[in-house]
């Protein structure tokens, strides 16, 4: 009986700890808001859709030459990716899509990868990234969200 009672235990606290994990996903909604970098650019995403990016480094965005010093300052529309490719880290598969319109008229994307806090790294609160060159070198180029 005393088995039965143990393994019983165990199923039902491993059943809580996976179901306390799922509540950590990221959401949609944990996004919108002011975001900002340790170089001061931000990157507004609001309710809408809609979304603004001031001062940040366009040549961590884009590696050309031709974006050395410049500064990415537009506007544009975001979205929650899911399943956001290579971006798996901390077991957070997610991002957020921002395609922007260049002055010059041609658009641009990015993807920011999504990690988090804690041990394992998937608890929030959320940070905005995208890799700082080679992932291998984990640099990043991370935002986290103003109060």
């Amino acid at each position: 009986m005393k088995a039965k009672l143990k393994y019983l235990l165990i199923i039902l606290l491993s059943s809580i700890l996976l179901c306390s994990c799922d509540s950590n996903k990221p959401k949609q909604t944990d996004f919108i808001g002011t975001w900002k970098s340790s170089d001061n650019a931000f990157i507004k995403l609001n309710k809408n859709g809609t979304c603004i990016l001031k001062g940040v480094n366009y040549y961590k965005i884009s590696r050309f030459p031709i974006n050395k010093n410049r500064e990415l300052n537009v506007e544009g529309i975001w979205q929650f990716t899911e399943n956001a490719e290579s971006g798996i880290i901390d077991n957070i598969d997610n991002g957020i899509t921002i395609i922007y319109n260049l002055p010059e008229s041609t658009k641009g994307e990015i993807l920011f990868y999504i990690s988090g806090q804690g041990i394992n790294g998937n608890n929030p609160p959320w940070n905005l990234f995208i890799w700082d060159g080679d992932p291998d070198e984990m640099l990043k180029y991370e935002f986290v969200k103003i109060p």
